[in-house]
């Protein structure tokens, strides 16, 4: 958040320039930095800018917690010099209020700034506000290509703040939306918990010789079939798993056959289809990829509304999210110039994401 906000920083340099105020000591003509918008509010309580273990400071919102001296604000008019303006008798002060205000604006996921983050935040604003004025003395705010990339950022800027707008309001969904949405959608709750056995295709041992490797293919799937039976009498399967790999010379250490609850998207759907096709103890086996395993239904649960909820407060978002996307996209249609901008491009033909464990 913190490289994100000093970059924004850095974009939106006019704009936050106009903030502070700037004075003069006595004996030098005042000149005022022009504001783009009317001085901010005080807030009753400014925002925490504090790790939850540190005091706040016992500053009052218009308490001054940036002074800087020699840095005098540039006219609008016309360029003059490319010099920036510094002289000792110019003063700039940033307030507590103005710089918390600066800092909520752009940290919008409310996260903890540390006194070591703010400071690189000061810092970079006051970097910000001396080339901001340098640019004005250069006549950078006359220029075509500047007026050009503030409109634009002006038009990006509206259209973030107002997604941040949207996602505030659907973050946090009633009670009775959540409980609506768990009883609509009870498939997806539902869980099995599995155990399962694996039993190698080929010979793991990389020291084998042709003949012990053709001897464990010939054995291998006899042993599998052997332990699928065994599985579906409801014997063990910890001890089952030990059983085969007895049987088929295997040295290393048996897996473990506890796969915990399993929810629905755990696995590639052909595997997931065969887990809640079947009822709690039937076995299933699936000889694809590089073994043969066999699956235990050990039996079937939905989980609780309590343990989903998080869950469901991030689908009910989401889908808020693309409802509204939809409604403002779908009056909406461009065309395109050929000439000018030339042929659409092919759309890009993307794969599927293959998972971790293809047999799982």
């Amino acid at each position: 958040m913190i490289r994100r906000l000093i970059i924004c920083l850095f974009i939106v340099s006019t704009a936050l320039a106009q903030t502070p105020g700037a004075t003069k000591k006595q004996g030098s003509t005042a000149t005022k930095a022009p504001s783009a918008t009317p001085t901010p509010t005080p807030q009753a309580t400014p925002p925490s800018l504090l790790n939850r273990d540190e005091k706040p400071a016992e500053l009052p919102p218009d308490a001054p917690v940036i002074n800087i001296k020699g840095l005098c604000p540039a006219e609008n008019s016309p360029a003059v010099s490319n010099k920036v303006l510094s002289t000792n008798d110019c003063s700039t002060t940033v307030t507590k209020q103005q710089f918390d205000n600066l800092v909520k604006a752009f940290n919008t996921n409310n996260q903890n700034v540390t006194p070591a983050q703010r400071r690189n935040m000061g810092q970079s604003y006051v970097e910000l506000l001396i080339f901001s004025e340098a640019a004005k003395a250069a006549g950078i705010e006359n220029s075509p290509a500047f007026i050009e990339v503030m409109r634009v950022l002006r038009m990006k800027t509206a259209g973030d703040l107002y997604r941040n707008q949207l996602a505030e309001q659907y973050r946090n969904p009633s009670q009775q939306e959540i409980e609506d949405y768990y009883k609509a959608n009870q498939e997806k709750f539902e869980g099995a918990k599995l155990s399962r056995i694996f039993i190698p295709a080929s010979d793991p041992d990389p020291q084998a010789t042709a003949e012990k490797k053709a001897d464990y293919q010939k054995k291998v799937t006899q042993v599998a079939d052997d332990i699928q039976a065994r599985a579906a009498k409801g014997e063990d399967m910890s001890k089952l798993q030990k059983d085969a790999y007895t049987a088929l010379a295997i040295a290393s250490t048996p897996p473990t056959t506890d796969l915990g609850l399993a929810r629905h998207g755990a696995f590639p759907p052909k595997i997931e289809q065969e887990i809640f096709s079947h009822k709690a103890g039937e076995v299933f086996r699936s000889d694809e990829g590089t073994g043969h395993m066999i699956y235990r239904v050990d039996s079937k649960q939905t989980s609780p509304l309590e343990t989903v909820k998080a869950e469901i407060i991030q689908q009910i978002f989401r889908q808020k999210m693309e409802a509204k996307t939809k409604e403002l996209n779908s009056p909406v249609h461009a065309e395109y110039d050929e000439k000018y901008f030339g042929p659409p491009a092919a759309p890009m033909q993307l794969k599927p994401p293959v998972p971790p464990n293809k047999d799982r």
